[in-house]
């Protein structure tokens, strides 16, 4: 046979078999458009571009692309779902892709603007707006969220998540919808409709990395909740700010790494009930009786700034209620910086948890305490559990103002404060090994001790988190 005709008939199989870049291939508008592996999307002349990126996603999925590319510079969405997609959704850099989340469009009882369901998906390189996102007045939604699948609540849960370069801006406080910026999380119809505890083997499973983001004026920055030894990711997010809680981990079992963050707290005013309970904490580590039993947090090299809009602030507020997990905390070459204003409230507070290490961090200006160890008021639901095994060691205390550096609380024993860390203060009402003090503890001790509402404060916060099975209200709007 000739070489020259098999050749010509090979390269016109070739050319039908091959995806063509027309946009009815894909049964999409002409705006959605084949280019290669990359499905993209221009911006809908009608003004609504939901239809378009929806169509692109689940074409994507269909056909194993990997890359849906955002061209235009302006979209305008309400719910978009992608189910196992692998790949990326992306724009051309967040100062040149914007998607605005239109007010009113959202179902809020399904979770997010972006829902990826189970998959391993990656948002990267646009801006995300959103202020009144749901149909119904007053209800919670996350931009972007990476949940189980709903129709399959204990046997399909393992999602992985990559947000990445991305700016993500809210309403503020004094919008009424509750916003989250991002959330991997058990699917919302995956919790109990008695609004009881998630069961753990409805956890969702997987990683989530959130990495070189900007996130300011939602209700929480990033909430995860992972279970069976789960891995999450924050890093170099600069800067959180504005934020109710910038972070929030709650009833997880996860290797939590947090790095060179810029976490502002206590910089918001938020009105009626929500005033002094949101935006007073920038980590905000919850375990209940709905959690697995080990947990792992690390922050390392992060900024903590206090804003100093009330008298009761918290860098880092972790506790337990319900029953005494296992939770390994590091923390370290951290930066605080305080505020005078802050009267009541930590750097950091540690509840009702054993065996931890607070090493070369750097405390400056005002707080009224800035390492606090105790355990939990029961009253308030704390466990009242003995705190020990705690290493202050290495810290600088040189440029701190506060009136006192570190409290450890009546039920602690057997925590050692090292030297050379700047003579802190030291209010030691338990039996610990304190090395090096500017006050002695016996002697520091003749006036009352200083009295925290920290328990008190976390049990609030953690309960209005909890409560994400039920659409979340800003309390007394």
């Amino acid at each position: 046979m000739n070489p020259v005709f098999v050749a010509r008939w090979l390269m016109i199989a070739l050319t039908f078999s091959a995806p063509a870049a027309f946009a009815q291939d894909l049964g999409c508008s002409a705006e959605v458009e084949l280019d290669g592996g990359i499905v993209k999307v221009q911006s809908s002349a009608g003004g609504d571009d939901t239809d378009n990126i929806q169509c692109a996603l689940d074409a994507a999925v269909t056909n194993g692309y990997k890359d849906v590319y955002l061209t235009s510079d302006a979209y305008s969405i309400g719910g978009v779902t992608a189910n196992d997609y692998e790949g990326r959704l992306r724009g051309r850099s967040f100062d040149l892709t914007t998607i605005n989340v239109t007010d009113g469009s959202l179902d809020c009882t399904t979770g997010a603007a972006l829902r990826f369901i189970v998959g391993d998906a990656v948002v990267t390189r646009m801006k995300l707006t959103v202020n009144e996102p749901c149909s119904t007045s007053g209800g919670s939604a996350s931009v972007i969220g990476f949940y189980s699948n709903p129709e399959n609540c204990t046997g399909d849960r393992v999602v992985f998540g990559v947000v990445d370069r991305i700016i993500i801006e809210g309403g503020g406080a004094s919008a009424l919808d509750f916003t989250t910026g991002i959330t991997m999380d058990a699917a919302p119809a995956c919790f109990p409709e008695s609004g009881g505890a998630l069961p753990e083997e409805n956890k969702a499973l997987g990683s989530l990395i959130v990495n070189r983001n900007q996130i300011r004026d939602l209700d929480i920055g990033i909430l995860s909740s992972i279970s069976a030894n789960g891995q999450v990711d924050i890093t170099f997010n600069n800067p959180m700010e504005r934020l109710g809680i910038p972070i929030s981990i709650v009833d997880a079992s996860q290797a939590t790494n947090i790095y060179r963050n810029q976490i502002y707290y206590n910089d918001v005013q938020y009105p009626g009930g929500l005033a002094g309970l949101f935006g007073t904490t920038g980590v905000l580590v919850g375990n209940s009786s709905a959690s697995p039993a080990i947990n792992k947090t690390s922050f390392s090299k992060n900024k903590f700034i206090d804003g100093g809009v009330h008298g009761e602030g918290y860098g880092l507020l972790s506790a337990q209620q319900g029953k005494s997990i296992v939770h390994e905390m590091i923390i370290t070459s951290n930066t605080f910086t305080g505020s005078d204003t802050n009267s009541a409230g930590s750097g950091l507070a540690v509840l009702d948890t054993s065996n931890g290490v607070i090493s070369a961090n750097t405390f400056s200006g005002s707080a009224s305490t800035w390492v606090s160890l105790d355990s939990g008021d029961v009253a308030d639901g704390g466990l009242g559990s003995t705190v020990s095994g705690w290493a202050i060691l290495a810290n600088s205390f040189a440029a701190s103002t506060a009136t006192t550096d570190i409290t450890l609380g009546a039920n602690t024993e057997d925590n050692v404060v090292g030297k050379s860390q700047g003579q802190p203060v030291v209010a030691d009402a338990g039996s610990n090994d304190v090395l090096e003090s500017a006050a002695s503890s016996s002697t520091y001790l003749q006036s009352a001790p200083i009295r925290e509402g920290s328990e008190s404060l976390y049990q609030r916060q953690l309960e209005t988190i909890l409560g994400r099975s039920a659409p979340l209200r800003k309390l007394g709007r």
